[in-house]
């Protein structure tokens, strides 16, 4: 019986970091049409958010089934349910890229320019979800640490893109517009970033089984003392 979950871990797996990087590749190709300013890519980021719906439903029901099936214990279990939420990440951040894709579709039309800091936060951004796939793919807390500090440097330049185009809005009227347009693609970026800190928190919960949370740009552990929902056994 052994071996059975033990394989059908691993093909579940392998679904999982299918759906983790379409997620990563739509979100490189939001970056891209914006970059390039192809309006048909960023349709068909639009388009893949449905495919992406599709994956989730399809692991959130095979995560049942083997809860249901399989007597699963320490990480194999924790995997299983760490899944179900990252499934849920994956799809929140494909949520974003078609927003972002749309905020692109919109300001392509209407013939407006874009902030080029945008560009550097998307890769600054691109490159934190790419190293928490790394860190899902091995499954090893090596690196996941510098993740979580690395999204100080996403939060610094998305508050300068902010500040600057709402001061932008502030002496030129005629660009409030463009600018809350650009500002929600920047706060997007900004929520992927931190939603690629989750991701590594929950792969640090799989692996170690302890609770981790990415507080103020460090991961620290998060110590139970007295329980709010349910008391603590001890």
């Amino acid at each position: 019986m052994k071996w059975i979950i033990d394989e059908r871990t691993e093909r579940f797996k392998k679904a999982l970091m299918k759906m983790g990087w379409y997620t990563e590749k739509m979100f490189l190709r939001s970056i891209e049409a914006l970059e390039s300013r192809d309006t048909k890519l960023a349709k068909q980021v639009i388009e893949d958010d449905n495919v992406l719906d599709q994956m989730e439903v399809e692991l959130r029901e095979e995560a049942a089934v083997m809860l249901g099936i399989h007597n699963l214990t320490g990480i194999q279990l924790r995997f299983i349910v760490g899944s179900m939420q990252l499934a849920n990440i994956f799809e929140r951040i494909g949520d974003n890229a078609r927003r972002i894709s749309q905020i692109t579709i919109t300001i392509l039309r209407e013939q407006q320019t874009f902030n080029p800091d945008l560009l550097k936060l998307g890769k600054l951004t691109s490159n934190l979800l790419k190293e928490s796939l790394r860190v899902l793919a091995d499954l090893q807390i090596e690196g996941s640490f510098e993740i979580c500090s690395k999204d100080a440097e996403v939060d610094e330049l998305y508050l300068d893109i902010r500040n600057e185009l709402l001061n932008s809005a502030r002496n030129k009227p005629e660009t409030v517009d463009r600018s809350s347009l650009l500002i929600e693609i920047a706060q997007k970026m900004e929520e992927i970033a931190d939603l690629s800190t989750n991701i590594v928190e929950i792969i640090l919960y799989i692996v170690t089984g302890e609770s981790y949370k990415c507080f103020k740009d460090e991961m620290k552990l998060f110590k139970r003392s007295e329980g709010v929902l349910f008391d603590n056994p001890d």
